[in-house]
């Protein structure tokens, strides 16, 4: 994930989907073990951390942000 891309979550065992923009890549987080980003959720209006390169199977990058030259 990438900041700009457009993110779609899925709630495991509903249909229910929200869909959320990645704010900011934090680098490395010491809680995951890992490269996070800064999501905002557009339906609860919060925002997360989440895992930069592996994505539980409930999300899915469904439009790439684009960087402007």
């Amino acid at each position: 994930m990438k900041v700009g891309d457009l993110i779609e979550y899925t709630v495991v065992g509903g249909e229910e989907k929200a869909l959320g923009i990645v704010l900011k890549d934090l680098g490395y987080n010491i809680d995951y073990g890992e490269q996070a980003v800064s999501v905002y959720w557009f339906d609860s209006e919060l925002r997360t951390t989440e895992k930069k390169n592996s994505l539980p199977d409930n999300y899915e990058v469904i439009s790439e942000g684009r960087r402007l030259s």
